[in-house]
């Protein structure tokens, strides 16, 4: 009969030491050069690196408040330590289907200044990236994935490999924060 409860208490604190220690470490990460260190995440297929100076905090996902009359990838709003904190699919944003959502998945929010932040939804935070386990990919693609257009968005930035053969793009927040459609989360008018 405890065996169930038991292997929840388990799961539970696994769960919790996993994440004091990502806490941990990004903690550690922030004091190392900003331009060497990223957090790394999962948005649908695709893999981002999101540099550290630039992020703000990873939050447990929860289900947004729906917002009338917004984009379809501005998925609404949550409470962060009482601020309303707008919540984006990013890979609605990106045109490359719905987030998909797991348990693990989480609300990054961008930026650490209070006025500017959001949230993007990840479907699975990886960690801790740095510049020296990168590389730049053996081939630049001459094509981009289905469903991206030909120009790239200026808020991509670097592509990189990883010792594994991921690929990993940057994502430049401040050039994000910064663009018209990102900034238009209202429906225009028909």
């Amino acid at each position: 009969m405890n065996a169930p409860r038991q292997d929840l208490r388990a799961r539970q604190t696994r769960l919790q030491d996993y994440q004091a220690m990502l806490a941990r470490r990004l903690r550690e990460a922030r004091s190392l050069p900003a331009m060497d260190s990223f957090l790394g995440l999962q948005v649908g297929q695709r893999h981002w690196l999101l540099p550290l100076k630039e992020t703000g905090e990873v939050l447990e996902m929860r289900q947004p408040s729906r917002v009338p009359l917004t984009q379809g990838w501005y998925t609404g709003l949550v409470n962060a330590r009482g601020s309303l904190l707008g919540v984006i699919d990013f890979g609605l944003f990106c045109g490359e289907g719905a987030t998909p959502l797991q348990p693990g998945s989480k609300i990054v929010v961008l930026s650490r200044q209070v006025e500017r932040a959001c949230g993007i939804l990840a479907t699975r935070v990886i960690g801790l990236r740095h510049a020296g386990e990168l590389s730049l990919p053996p081939e630049p693609p001459s094509m981009p994935p289905p469903g991206q257009p030909q120009d790239a968005p200026e808020w991509e930035g670097a592509r990189f490999a990883d010792r594994d053969g991921r690929d990993w793009q940057v994502l430049d927040v401040n050039r994000l924060l910064a663009s018209p459609a990102f900034l238009q989360v209202g429906r225009q008018a028909a």
